[in-house]
């Protein structure tokens, strides 16, 4: 990105079937007038390697051109999932085989008509060979060329669904392999997994079937292991053939339920390329600003993307036999494109790109999704896109892009054996993202940010609130207990640790492993029937809040009572252990925001921080349809205030810390500032930032 332009605007546009030859070089000159600084193209292993050795760049060598000609910057997209017919044909033995011992069939890919897709398994040595002669022969070939950003490995950087998982006889000697050096012997191994018969690792097979069994967390995290391994594979075929590029790639955006149930874990894929992105879509069930901020904190100090946002409706799946689905519709409105960009630059994204410059004309995602109409001619959508282009890159809003988000002030903890749990108990993670969900939604209509993080981050934080924290290993249990000792606050829903990370509930009294001490209690009563418990509630100080999923009583010890169910049990305990102080509470309230947000569960969110001894760096009157989040950078300080609501709203902000003289960057009108407080209007389906 060029000095004069500190955040990208940009689409995938080839994708090998469409758009048609004849329209690009007009589409490159109208997407350049509009501001649209990069495209991304998808390069299909089948389209491009049409016979053993044989390979067809030119359609990329023109767009390349064509990006030089018209200032656009170019990604491309490695898309070696999609295999030559010819090599599928050669290789059959190395097809994909699910948990029925049926062999993947090479189908056709919806997002681009150039052949099959995700029938090959890298686990085998073939495989491996035919991915890296088109990889090594795709950097060969671009090594050094102008106006190229780098290569997007690996599109969304996920298994999408447990259905796709391999069985084949490959993948199993690396689960072997894998086994033999987490335990050495088999006799470890019959000790943890509670089979006693093993002679040889041979014998061992990946379980068909979940359930909370050590065998089957075992074979999630080899898978979560064996995805990043060729990951890193292909990343090291490019970086050999071009270290010219930049490497880039973009996850799934759903480590609040995929990290263990679809080996979609975006902290993983994070640490290996360059710059990192999302897809943030309907299936990631969840807002703007909590997928951005979790690619931030998986991201560290590198720049991430949105790299895949919606640009319009779609039609997939729709029919009179489903029941309506109409938020697929919402961003065909310029409204809601223009609030889901402001989210996600709001979060620290670098770059706001969408799926389709226009879109495809056939399979199901025909005309979807597309900024721009499928003749290419604008829309009201564009002109939105245009006119935020055209704001983000103005010389009076330039110091913004070198500020970062602040860190948050609360520590959302997400612990990925809790999910792992939470998987094997229930076939899906729903419950787990609820909780997250829901005790991120709350915070985030508190005006409070809370960072998800994950336990290697916990040190850059002296609050954590930790949802559904049921599944704790051993080592973990002892890190937390260290960081509340040395003065972190901790506030935990239910059943704290209930189980370990190979799924053995702990027979010792509850709290477990040291825990009872910390949390000042012991349990007195536990019912683990979510069906009976979707409509729980706990009185508090702040009125009667939500829980759900479980209901854990106790008998405090050195702490004390802080809530109880409405029969007059305790469902909450407060404590002092060492420097720090801990809050356990008997259910789960984010689970409970998430199906009922109330004002009062709302308020007992937000008055967590006053136990780490904490203000909010900023207040507003309450408004489910405004949050604010802070940015620094250079000496300057920086609001972002966000309208979800359809109306125009005015906005009073009072900011803990001294703020100089505002001034607007974006927003309607200044209206007020006085006493550390300003007063501003901002548009609807919008943000007002202020430099403070």
């Amino acid at each position: 990105m060029g000095k004069e332009k500190m955040v990208d605007f940009g689409a995938v546009y080839f994708r090998y079937s469409a758009p048609a030859k004849q329209d690009w070089e007009r589409d490159y000159q109208r997407a350049s007038e509009d501001g649209i600084t990069h495209f991304r193209h998808w390069v299909p292993w089948a389209a491009i390697e049409t016979a053993p050795g044989v390979f067809d760049w030119s359609p990329y060598d023109e767009h390349v051109a064509l990006g030089v000609k018209y200032g656009i910057k170019t990604v491309l997209a490695e898309m070696s999932s999609i295999v030559p017919d010819w090599f599928y044909a050669q290789h059959q033995d190395a097809r994909i085989t699910d948990r029925h011992e049926h062999k993947r069939v090479n189908r056709m890919n919806d997002s681009s008509m150039a052949g099959g897709v995700q029938s090959m398994c890298m686990d085998h040595q073939s495989v491996r060979d035919g991915v890296s002669g088109f990889l090594k022969a795709m950097g060969e070939h671009f090594k050094g060329m102008e106006g190229i950003i780098g290569y997007d490995v690996w599109n969304e950087c996920s298994m999408y669904n447990p259905e796709d998982r391999c069985y084949c006889e490959e993948t199993e000697r690396a689960f072997q392999e894998w086994l033999k050096e987490k335990y050495g012997t088999l006799e470890n191994l019959h000790s943890v997994w509670c089979r006693h018969s093993y002679t040889d690792w041979s014998q061992i097979r990946q379980p068909r079937s979940g359930g909370p069994m050590p065998e089957f967390f075992d074979m999630l995290r080899f898978q979560n292991d064996n995805l990043e391994k060729w990951f890193q594979f292909r990343i090291d075929v490019l970086r050999d053939a071009d270290p010219t590029h930049k490497i880039i790639a973009h996850g799934n955006g759903k480590t609040h339920s995929d990290a263990m149930y679809c080996c979609g874990d975006d902290w993983r894929y994070a640490k290996h390329p360059d710059i990192f992105g999302y897809t943030l879509w309907y299936a990631n069930n969840c807002t703007a600003l909590m997928g951005g901020d979790m690619i931030r904190l998986a991201s560290g100090e590198k720049e991430f993307w949105r790299a895949e946002a919606i640009g319009d409706a779609t039609w997939e799946f729709r029919s009179d036999k489903t029941e309506p689905e109409l938020h697929k519709d919402e961003m065909a409105s310029a409204d809601n494109i223009r609030i889901d960009a402001m989210m996600s630059l709001g979060t620290g994204a670098s770059a706001y790109i969408n799926p389709r410059y226009r879109g495809l004309n056939e399979g199901r995602l025909f005309q979807a999704y597309g900024w721009y109409a499928p003749n290419g001619d604008r829309t009201p959508r564009s002109e939105e896109i245009a006119r935020l282009s055209a704001w983000s890159h103005s010389e009076e809003v330039g110091e913004l892009w070198s500020a970062r988000p602040d860190k948050g002030q609360v520590g959302l903890l997400l612990l990925e054996d809790a999910q792992a749990l939470c998987y094997a108990l229930f076939d899906d993670t729903d419950i787990y993202a609820d909780c997250l969900k829901g005790s991120y939604q709350a915070f985030v209509d508190s005006g409070i940010q809370a960072d998800i993080i994950r336990m290697s981050q916990i040190d850059e934080y002296d609050m954590l609130y930790v949802p559904y924290p049921v599944g704790i290993s051993d080592q973990d249990m002892k890190t937390l207990e260290a960081w509340v000792r040395n003065g972190g606050t901790l506030i935990s829903e239910g059943c704290f640790g209930f189980f370990n990370d190979r799924g053995h509930a702990m027979e010792n009294a509850q709290p477990n492993r040291g825990f009872a001490d910390v949390f000042g209690c012991e349990q007195e009563k536990v019912h683990m029937g979510p069906d009976a418990n979707k409509e729980l509630t706990i009185d508090s100080v702040q009125g009667r809040i939500r829980a759900g999923v479980y209901r854990q009583s106790f008998r405090p010890t050195s702490g004390w009572a802080e809530g109880r169910y409405p029969d007059g049990e305790v469902a909450a305990v407060s404590n002092l252990y060492g420097k720090g102080r801990t809050l356990l509470v008997g259910s789960m309230p984010g689970y409970g925001y998430h199906h009922h947000a109330d004002e009062a569960t709302r308020r007992w969110f937000a008055s967590l921080l006053r136990r780490a001894g904490k203000l909010p760096e900023a207040r507003m009157p309450y408004n489910g349809e405004v949050t604010i989040r802070l940015w620094s950078g250079n000496g300057e300080k920086y609001a972002w205030i966000f309208n979800f609501a359809d109306i125009e709203q005015s906005v009073e902000v009072e900011f803990r810390d001294e703020i100089g003289t505002p001034v607007l960057l974006r927003g309607s009108k200044l209206e007020c500032a006085k006493d550390g407080r300003i007063t501003v209007r901002i548009p609807k389906k919008d943000a007002a930032i202020v430099k403070l």
